[in-house]
């Protein structure tokens, strides 16, 4: 074996066995972490949890160190998500919902990954065992019937002499002659059998069978002959004229010709079953080939191999040749390991997930944002209903309150939602916090502009300072003003509405593009085939 062939999988077991003890050091670490109340279930998961909890704890250390020395740990998208997580859930305690929502993070990405480790793990090491070729280079055939084996090996120089230095026997060792691709049949039927069964196999082949070649009169590489495709009772059979030029397998024995050499010989094609039988001659003219003494060594391997598999065609054990062209060969199987690649795509995964996270985060506070938008003119429209008929800034607030949590609580009874931070609508969940915050003795003014910063929108901003300028300095007007925001606000929705339905129908084009494919195609295949019958 190789030195790469040693170095690369023993590369792989240690990073695998790496990335374990990594996990395991980092639950032993954080074994005694301590979880937050709100961030205890399910059980299960309180492991991954503490290990979350215990790496954001460090991180934060680390950030600490690092700002006291007058630098600071720069994470993309940090200050947007606290934004998000500001606006979306403003009556939370202060970072509680930071502190869930990385820990969450954190845990998705951890067992992401571990998940991607013991994935790619368990196919290295099933690297070791899949292969199938034996001491002395065999290997065991499928019973008569059975499906075919194939195997990928190297061809290597065996060693002459058993006493022969190491440095010299590596090198030998690395002067490989080729990688090959060997199929190995299972084993014949013998005569009784194919009486017993009474049933033949039915090959298929193309039209063209050149394959690399340029044309039938220049024939210099192997034919492309079919893959076998057996369908009882049938069988498909080569004939050729000149076994010695051209073989019924498609190889072609012109190593030794002159470069002006060229032989004719007839291939046929034959169809039997039962009685019936079905031929189709074809010409070829094999001409010397156009390679170099590498190729011309690999060449013979490859004849020597499929050879070596027809000669042990009824037996249960095909053995690899041991020689070919009078070279010395032994055989290493060549197993692919695609472990690596497994582990890659986890660690991508991950850090898609990282992001994706965030993005939906975002994507839930321009929704909320679209939302109270959306709301605005409703809310209008209720203060100049309900101040017209002579009611108070603050009662119509509870009003509103009210009328929301009736209708949320008969939303909950018929099992669409409960009332609680982020169900419903944003806008009418603001109007509960104002109200709770004129019941706790927050002044007006001060909760009215509370309630603007927090819808974090123009028009809420301009709508509560109004309010807040009426109890402070009075204004008699305020009723004429609030109708002329309603108005206006109406037509700004009627935009935003209109806005929001051509990018619906934007996103519709895609789907509506794979239905007219899928359409297209029902019609057209049916066509097609009552065409060519």
């Amino acid at each position: 074996m190789g030195v790469m062939e040693k170095v690369i999988p023993a590369i792989y077991t240690g990073m695998y066995i790496l990335f374990l003890c990594i996990f395991i050091i980092l639950a032993v670490l954080s074994a005694r972490e301590e979880l937050p109340t709100y961030a205890r279930d399910p059980p299960l998961r309180r492991p991954v949890r503490r290990m979350a909890l215990w790496l954001i704890r460090k991180l934060q250390e680390r950030r600490e160190k690092r700002r006291r020395k007058g630098r600071d740990l720069l994470i993309p998208g940090e200050e947007g998500v606290r934004n998000d997580l500001r606006t979306l859930y403003p009556s939370m305690k202060a970072g509680r919902k930071e502190v869930l929502y990385r820990m969450e993070k954190f845990e998705r990405s951890l067992l992401l990954l571990f998940a991607a480790v013991v994935l790619a793990g368990a196919m290295h090491v099933r690297s070791f065992s899949s292969g199938i070729l034996q001491e002395g280079g065999s290997v065991r055939r499928e019973e008569s019937g059975g499906a075919d084996r194939q195997l990928t090996v190297r061809a290597l120089p065996a060693s002459p002499a058993a006493d022969e230095e190491d440095g010299d026997r590596e090198n030998r060792e690395d002067a490989d002659y080729g990688t090959y691709t060997v199929t190995v049949h299972a084993r014949q039927f013998t005569q009784k059998e194919a009486e017993d069964r009474a049933q033949e196999i039915l090959r298929q082949f193309p039209e063209s069978l050149l394959g690399q070649n340029e044309s039938a009169d220049r024939i210099r590489s192997p034919l492309a002959m079919p893959q076998a495709l057996q369908v009882r009772p049938f069988t498909l059979g080569w004939e050729s004229s000149r076994y010695a030029v051209l073989d019924t397998d498609g190889s072609i024995f012109n190593t030794d010709y002159r470069q002006d050499q060229a032989e004719e010989v007839e291939l046929t094609a034959v169809l039997t079953c039962g009685e019936y039988r079905f031929q189709k001659k074809m010409d070829f003219v094999v001409r010397a080939p156009l390679r170099d003494e590498r190729q011309k060594l690999q060449d013979a391997v490859g004849t020597a191999l499929l050879e070596a598999e027809k000669e042990s065609a009824d037996r249960k054990i095909f053995k690899l040749p041991d020689s070919a062209e009078g070279l010395a060969l032994v055989w290493r199987e060549k197993v692919e390991d695609v472990s690596a690649g497994v582990l890659i795509l986890g660690l991508v995964i991950c850090i898609l997930v990282w992001y994706v996270t965030d993005y939906r985060l975002h994507e839930k506070t321009r929704e909320r944002n679209r939302q109270l938008a959306i709301d605005y003119p409703q809310l209008t429209s209720k203060f100049v209903l309900y101040m017209g008929a002579g009611m108070s800034v603050r009662n119509v607030f509870y009003k509103c309150a009210e009328e929301y949590r009736l209708k949320a609580a008969a939303g909950s009874r018929k099992g669409k939602g409960n009332i609680g931070e982020g169900s419903g609508r944003w806008l009418y969940e603001e109007v509960l916090l104002v109200c709770n915050e004129l019941d706790s003795g927050v002044p007006e003014a001060d909760a009215y502009m509370h309630f603007g910063r927090r819808c974090r929108l123009r028009q809420y901003t301009k709508f509560c300072t109004l309010l807040a300028q009426n109890l402070r300095r009075g204004n008699d007007t305020l009723l004429q003003v609030l109708r002329e925001e309603a108005e206006t606000s109406f037509e700004e929705r009627k935009n935003l509405v209109r806005e929001l339905g051509e990018e619906a129908g934007t996103r519709l084009l895609l789907p509506m593009m794979i239905m007219l494919g899928i359409t297209m195609l029902m019609i057209i295949v049916p066509a097609y085939f009552s065409f060519s019958m």
